[in-house]
């Protein structure tokens, strides 16, 4: 598993971060996806 911060954007242009714990990055934002179905914008960049 790899970490990944995951950068989500919401209609009102709110913007939120988290650190997670995924197999690969379409992982990650699947699971973004699933949680926030109305985001406009998901990132999802592998940390070191």
């Amino acid at each position: 598993m790899k970490t990944y911060r995951i950068t989500i954007t919401l209609a009102d242009g709110t913007q939120g971060r988290s650190l997670g714990l995924y197999s690969d990055g379409f992982a990650a934002v699947i699971d973004v996806m699933t949680t926030f179905p109305d985001a406009h914008r998901i990132s999802a960049r592998r940390m070191p």
